[in-house]
C-alpha cells in the first residue's frame, strides 16, 4: 500500500501503474512505464500484480492504494523489480515569448519482491552486434543480457572495435559504475564522431562484476546501406565514396592513356611498313 498525497489547492485524477524494472542505456535502472521485456525473465512485476488504476484526490487530501501481488505458490528465485508509479496524465503547458513547454508530473516507489534468501549468481550473454544511432550520435550497438533474476551494479565496461585486420582500436568506449536490472538487456553504444565506414569489424568487449568478468570477441559488418540509412536518420547527408570514386577515374585515364599509345605506336609502324614499301 502506498498513500498519494495532493497538496495543491484542486482536484486531481491520477494514474497509478505497476511498472516492471529495467536497464537503461546509460547504466542506470528505469523504473517508469517503459514497453522493454527480456525473454529470459520468468516472472514481472508488472505482469504479477493489477492493472493500471486512475484514482481521485481531493485539494490537499491524501488517498490510500493497494496493489494486488499474485506471487506463484512455489515462489520464485532471485530478485523482481518495478515501481508504483504515478502520474498527472494532464498536460501543463509553460513558457513564453513564443516557446511553449509541455509538462507532465510523476512521482514514484520503487518495489523489491522476493520469496527466497538464495544468492543468484549474475551471467551475461553478449546477444547482437550491429550498427545504429543512440543519443543522437552513430554507434556501435553491443547488446548484453542479464539473463539471471539478479540485481548487481558497480560494473566496469571497456568496449573497442577494430577494423579486420588492424591492431589499431577504430572505436573505443570504457564507463565504470554502472547497474543492471534483473532479466533485462540494454545496448552498450560505442560512438563514432563521424560515418560509420563500411567494413568487416571485430567488436571487443569485457564487462566486470564485483565476482566475475564476460569477455566476448565478435565480427559482424556494416554495409554501405547501413551507414548510408544511419547518416539520413542523424539528418546528414549520407558520405560519397569520393575515394573509390577517384580511384576510378584514375584507372579509366591510365586505360585510355595505355590505348592512345597503343594506336600511336600501331600508326607509327603502319607508316614506317608504308615507306618501306614505297
Amino acid at each position: 500500500m502506498i498513500y498519494v498525497k495532493n497538496t495543491t489547492k484542486s482536484a486531481k485524477k491520477l494514474k497509478v501503474s505497476a511498472v516492471s524494472a529495467f536497464t537503461q542505456s546509460n547504466g542506470t535502472l528505469g523504473y517508469y512505464p517503459n514497453k522493454h521485456t527480456d525473454k529470459s525473465a520468468e516472472y514481472t512485476f508488472s505482469g504479477l500484480t493489477e492493472a493500471p488504476k486512475t484514482i481521485d484526490v481531493g485539494a490537499e487530501a491524501q488517498v490510500p492504494v493497494t496493489f494486488d501481488v499474485k506471487i506463484p505458490e512455489k515462489g520464485f528465485t532471485g530478485q523482481i523489480l518495478g515501481s508504483l508509479y504515478v502520474e498527472d496524465p494532464t498536460v501543463h503547458k509553460s513558457g513564453g515569448s513564443g516557446m511553449a513547454i509541455n509538462n507532465k508530473f510523476a512521482m514514484l516507489v520503487g518495489v523489491v519482491l522476493q520469496t527466497s534468501e538464495a544468492k543468484v549468481a549474475p551471467e551475461l550473454k553478449l546477444m547482437d552486434v550491429k550498427p545504429g544511432t543512440q543519443d543522437n550520435q552513430a554507434s556501435v550497438l553491443a547488446t548484453i543480457q542479464n539473463i539471471k533474476p539478479r540485481l548487481f551494479g558497480e560494473m566496469t565496461l571497456d568496449g573497442k572495435v577494430y577494423r579486420q585486420g588492424s591492431k589499431d582500436p577504430y572505436l573505443t568506449r570504457s564507463e565504470k559504475g554502472w547497474s543492471f536490472a534483473p532479466n533485462s538487456h540494454f545496448d552498450y553504444a560505442i560512438f563514432s564522431k563521424e560515418a560509420l565506414a563500411p567494413g568487416t569489424y571485430t567488436l571487443d568487449l569485457t564487462v566486470k562484476g564485483a565476482d566475475k568478468t564476460w569477455h566476448w570477441r565478435r565480427n559482424f559488418t556494416i554495409t554501405q546501406q547501413q551507414a548510408d540509412v544511419i547518416e539520413e536518420k542523424l539528418g546528414r547527408a549520407p558520405q560519397t565514396p569520393w575515394l573509390w570514386i577517384i580511384i576510378a577515374i584514375i584507372l579509366a585515364l591510365v586505360i585510355l592513356i595505355l590505348l592512345w599509345l597503343i594506336w600511336r605506336q600501331r600508326r607509327k609502324r603502319r607508316e614506317t611498313d608504308e615507306t618501306k614499301q614505297a
